[in-house]
């Protein structure tokens, strides 16, 4: 087994929940309404915050979940930062809690106080699916009169969305009705999804894949490169630092910038020596993995299945395949 080392950070953000009021399909934490309402700490945060500045970056964004779900744990939150001499470059937001103007702004500028200076408002038709286009629009006006920089992710879609009834929550199916049944591959030209997480199960039923043993043919070399990537890494509300964009793996925090143990980390040591064969093979040998489906989507589309059986089996629930939830909850 190849080893892995994290040996600095270059840009990236905090996960301070996995709750969140909606359900998005397009998820790669698979965040939801059923995930647990734990929240980061401040001393789990102040940890984190000091590992990452030890690790080279000075500065990361906040995202969930929903992380306004909970403002005084939020505030605190953006304390640690402070303390620990980390800046935050901006909070992320569904727009969920908005009530009304004056509150939103209230709470924006409470925000603001704590050090936030730029909000990122997501606004996708999936995120409509859960919050009525009112009330992002009442966030991105309560940004104005707060004096924080609203960051709309992404403005694209705001055209869209100003085409259905604003105060209507609205499926994905209706915006097919409205826009074209191949409205979902315009979206991929549009707006930047990773194929991970919730974005698996959308996708695959509209997308074409390969037979698992194909896919594996097709797939030579290992994924070094892409569990090591820093340039958008996250570590969340439990101290996991989450390699690349592979959500569902995590890392201790104590064991970055040290070369990962094959005895501590055999699934992602595995993949990164031998990629999705390797951990194909691991699977085999370990548990008698065999495929669910006849099609997959791309090589972390069966690498999550594999991982989410070795899970369900019993294999290392705390370490390496965590948070537990992302593999049990069902909550498509």
């Amino acid at each position: 087994m190849a080893s892995l080392q994290i040996g600095s950070l270059v840009s990236g953000g905090v996960i301070t929940n996995y709750f969140c009021t909606s359900r998005c399909r397009h998820c790669l934490y698979r965040s939801g309404p059923d995930r647990q309402k734990d929240y980061l700490d401040p001393d789990t945060a102040r940890r984190i915050f000091r590992k990452v500045r030890e690790m080279g970056c000075r500065s990361v964004h906040i995202g969930g979940g929903e992380p306004l779900l909970k403002l005084e744990k939020l505030e605190e939150v953006l304390d640690s930062a402070a303390a620990e001499g980390v800046w935050v470059e901006y909070v992320e937001t569904n727009a969920s809690w908005f009530a009304d103007p004056d509150s939103a702004v209230s709470t924006l500028i409470r925000l603001k106080e704590k050090g936030v200076r730029t909000l990122l408002v997501s606004i996708s038709p999936f995120h409509n699916a859960y919050v009525p286009f009112y009330k992002t629009k009442g966030v991105l006006a309560a940004c104005n009169a707060a004096g924080i920089q609203p960051f709309p992710w992404t403005a694209d879609f705001i055209h869209d969305l100003s085409g259905m009834d604003e105060d209507k929550r609205h499926l994905f199916s209706e915006y097919e009705q409205q826009y074209g049944d191949v409205y979902y591959r315009r979206i991929l030209k549009r707006y930047w999804i990773h194929m991970g997480g919730r974005a698996l199960d959308f996708f695959q039923d509209r997308l074409p894949g390969k037979p698992a043993q194909q896919l594996i043919d097709d797939t030579p070399g290992n994924c070094q490169a892409d569990l090591s990537g820093t340039s958008h890494f996250h570590i969340d509300l439990y101290g996991n630092y989450i390699p690349g964009l592979c959500s569902g793996l995590a890392i201790q925090m104590e064991d970055l910038g040290s070369p990962l143990s094959p005895r501590r980390y055999p699934v992602i040591t595995t993949l990164a020596g031998s990629g999705i064969r390797g951990l194909w093979e691991y699977a085999v040998d370990k548990s008698g993995f065999k495929p669910a489906r006849s099609q997959y989507l791309n090589k972390c589309d069966l690498c999550t299945e594999i991982r989410g059986f070795l899970a369900v089996d019993g294999y290392d629930n705390e370490r390496e395949l965590a948070p537990m939830e992302f593999y049990t909850i069902d909550n498509r």
